[in-house]
């Protein structure tokens, strides 16, 4: 998903991200259950929020909040204040699915979670661990799975659709190496590497705030033209 909060590619798995925009999962398409009874029926599972007619049920936010409780190693946490802000990141990913559909983005049928997924199983001493804990979190592998494709085919859809716009010059890579990178090692009493050795680190870190900056702008511009409507309800 770092922390899941889907926006810092380094973090993505943990995603979150930290939050960043934290960078976190994508919504799937979900509809209302309703429970029958005589005369009358009964909704159980309550739109939280709208995006552009596209519902966020409470059942949804709810495990988002386990699925990201999961990967960062954290109990979930299920207060209002929490599901509110899972409920605005879950509104980010939301609209980016609906730009990856209109530009008929086609990334997300090859990304590959290999990867995500073994950083997910390293806490744990084997497979049986890892499912007792799945099932502790009250979520299964197919969610697990699901969420982990969805993240990083919005980290690969942000990649291709901000990354060209990024440039990095030579003085601000200087710059940065010597007014972070090496006070960060002297701050852990390390020496710090030559910078023609860390030059490529101090460019990603750069151009990685660089796409932030531009996925903050799109998002605000994205979440002013939306309708967006909160059941207040839901948060209380």
């Amino acid at each position: 998903m770092t922390k899941l909060t889907p926006r810092q590619v380094a973090q993505a798995l943990s995603v979150p991200r930290p939050h960043s925009w934290g960078r976190r999962f994508v919504l799937r398409a979900c509809c209302l259950a309703l429970f029958c009874i005589p005369s009358r029926a009964e909704i159980i599972d309550r739109i939280a929020v709208t995006v552009n007619n596209r519902p966020i049920t409470e059942s949804q936010i709810m495990d988002e909040i386990r699925v990201t409780a999961f990967l960062n190693g954290e109990k979930p946490d299920f207060g209002p204040a929490n599901r509110r802000r899972t409920a605005e990141r879950m509104v980010e990913q939301t609209l980016f699915r609906g730009e990856m559909e209109f530009t008929h983005y086609a990334g997300q049928e090859v990304v590959e979670i290999e990867e995500d997924l073994k950083a997910a199983k390293s806490r744990f001493a084997g497979e049986a661990e890892f499912e007792r804990a799945l099932r502790t979190y009250g979520i299964d592998a197919n969610q697990l799975n699901e969420a982990l494709t969805r993240q990083a085919a919005v980290l690969q859809f942000i990649e291709l659709r901000f990354r060209p716009q990024v440039q990095v010059a030579e003085e601000e890579v200087k710059q940065y190496y010597t007014s972070v990178l090496v006070p960060e090692y002297q701050r852990k009493h390390s020496q710090p590497p030559p910078f023609e050795e860390a030059r490529d680190q101090c460019e990603e870190a750069l151009a990685q705030q660089q796409v932030d900056k531009l996925v903050d702008v799109w998002l605000k511009e994205m979440k002013a033209q939306a309708r967006i409507r909160y059941t207040e309800e839901a948060f209380q």
